[in-house]
């Protein structure tokens, strides 16, 4: 029986978040992991109408406001969101300036007030000059000391599930055998080590797919180098990924494939070369030692990824890989409780796991290894608290979190093997 693979008594199934189904790269195939993540306050003003709060929004290349609803509610957004258009840079941009937060834990997109009518012109210029990063003073210099967990500010953080250009810069792709296409994922910690799920170094997982072949850096669309995005009166692009060969690859030596409840499911890679920092490479922070988890009821993590989803309408249907670097938020959800859930399916979860999401959002196939990420208001820094390891196969079941292998319990071990 193959363990990764496990029925559930209720019809679901377990799985490694790098298992996918087939999916052939298309330019224009579709993307989205799925659902929110509400950091900006939008262009937004609240008005009254019969009792019922509504939200006035700006939308691109129109004078008249639009109302803040949620996508599935606005005919004209779901008309330009289809995989057609993300051939287009102006039309992904023009997308992710539609973004507005409906509440704290809800985005929606600016629609017409008549959700009859189409956006006049659904996309952005593309025809400006390119952002100079050195002449408005964002770029990090060479001799600037690079903090972990930073993020460039020049891109504000927004609601919706289409990441910044230089959003969570920590970002890595693992890419194996002969595929372009991304099997995991994974979180610069150093400028020469790399973290990830111990499932996507070693084991059948692995065997299936071929060696790691290269670690990529600084990416966010994988149909395009450099990348772009409009952003005000700029395009403003990157400098272009970076692929760098592994030149060790650790597993966490009390990992083990075949044991069922996958404890330990960490691992590190040594880069041949450090790289150097920059806007769009950068290292995420890592807990103290001994420091718990950052799991209490009400916490709320981030996730990033180049995941399945089925957001983005288009003829590929539903579960196509995405190209693009998406996000999404997930709330904590109780140990004791997840444990329950599980030990039902003859998992047993340790104090080495922790549990996200079960609430309609959730990563997908393709995520195992990329971190879960908590953002420290008072550092003002972004802190690793789980790598993605495994969870039900229908990304986003209500009542089935995912599991995630808790950063702070091996802190210890990652620090002492990757000297940092």
């Amino acid at each position: 029986v193959d363990k990764r693979s496990a029925s559930f008594s209720a019809g679901h199934r377990y799985q490694f978040r790098s298992d996918r189904r087939t999916v052939t790269m298309h330019p224009t195939v579709a993307l989205l992991i799925a659902v929110l993540v509400a950091f900006r306050v939008t262009q937004c003003t609240p008005t009254t109408a019969r009792s019922k709060v509504v939200l006035s929004c700006v939308i691109p290349n129109e004078v008249q406001a639009g109302i803040c609803v949620p996508s599935g509610d606005c005919p004209a957004f779901q008309r330009i969101n289809d995989i057609g258009g993300l051939n287009s840079v102006g039309r992904i941009s023009f997308i992710r300036e539609l973004y507005c937060d409906i509440d704290a834990e809800q985005y929606g997109v600016c629609c017409p007030r008549n959700s009859v009518v189409s956006y006049r012109h659904p996309t952005l210029n593309e025809t400006l000059p390119k952002r100079d990063r050195n002449m408005f003073g964002t770029r990090f210099g060479e001799n600037d000391e690079f903090q972990c967990g930073e993020s460039n500010t020049i891109n504000k953080v927004k609601g919706g599930i289409i990441a910044a250009i230089d959003e969570f810069p920590w970002m890595a792709m693992l890419l194996y055998g002969t595929s372009s296409a991304p099997g995991c994922g994974g979180a610069l910690i150093s400028s020469s080590f790399v973290i990830t799920a111990a499932h996507c170094l070693v084991g059948k997982n692995v065997q299936d797919r071929g060696n790691l072949k290269f670690v990529r850096l600084g990416e966010y669309d994988i149909n395009r180098d450099p990348d772009c995005m409009v952003d005000g009166n700029y395009e403003d692009c990157t400098d272009g990924k970076q692929d760098v060969k592994p030149k060790r690859i650790i597993a966490h030596p009390e990992y083990s494939s075949s044991e069922i409840s996958q404890h330990h499911d960490l691992g590190l890679i040594q880069l041949e070369r450090s790289v150097p920092f920059s806007d769009f490479i950068r290292h995420i922070c890592l807990p103290p030692i001994a420091q718990p988890a950052l799991a209490s009821p009400g916490t709320k993590y981030n996730v990033c990824g180049w995941g399945r989803t089925n957001f983005f309408r288009g003829e590929l249907g539903e579960d196509a890989l995405s190209p693009i670097k998406l996000k999404t938020i997930l709330p904590y959800f109780d140990h004791h409780e997840c444990r329950e859930i599980y030990r039902a399916q003859k998992l047993s979860l340790g104090s080495g796991q922790l549990c996200a999401g079960g609430r309609k959002a959730d990563t997908c196939a393709g995520d195992s290894g990329s971190p879960l990420m908590f953002f420290d208001r008072k550092a003002g820094s972004w802190l690793l608290t789980g790598v993605v390891s495994m969870g039900v196969q229908s990304c986003g079941t209500e009542g089935k979190p995912g599991i995630y292998t808790n950063v702070a319990q091996y802190a210890a071990w990652i620090k002492k093997t990757a000297n940092v």
